[in-house]
């Protein structure tokens, strides 16, 4: 009885050993695999546009995006209306219930050839305050 224990025990270890060399080899890499490379960043050039003169409505609303935030209604020279986000008019810091003038240049990601959203201040050309409403 002893003797059939033992016999049958060396195929066991056996088969034992070469389950754990398969399944730690098949955790290897081969040699001759490459790392993965991640896509490179990118990282945009940023220009100055042509300067435009922009009205700052004396008021702030809520920005019609997914993040909730503050935004400047601003209305250009043709009289089209747009939502700036509070801060995105660079060395520009309004004051609530008063009117802005100013000359602004928009920020354009030369890569993409887009506007992206910022502005530059250019200078102020007229302020006045306004009743909120």
């Amino acid at each position: 009885m002893i003797s059939f224990y033992q016999s049958s025990k060396a195929p066991l270890l056996l088969a034992g050993l070469l389950s754990a060399t398969a399944l730690l080899s098949a955790c290897q890499t081969s040699p001759f695999a490459k790392d993965p490379v991640p896509e490179p960043r990118y990282i945009p050039s940023v220009v100055l546009g042509e300067a435009q003169t922009l009205t700052i409505m004396p008021n702030r609303v809520a920005c019609e995006s997914a993040l909730p935030m503050q935004c400047l209604l601003a209305k250009s020279r043709d009289g089209s209306v747009f939502q700036i986000p509070y801060d995105w008019i660079d060395d520009f810091a309004p004051s609530l219930g008063t009117e802005y003038v100013i000359s602004a240049r928009p920020q354009i990601d030369e890569g993409q050839q887009s506007a992206t959203g910022h502005w530059t201040l250019q200078n102020i050309l007229s302020q006045r305050m306004v009743g909120t409403i």
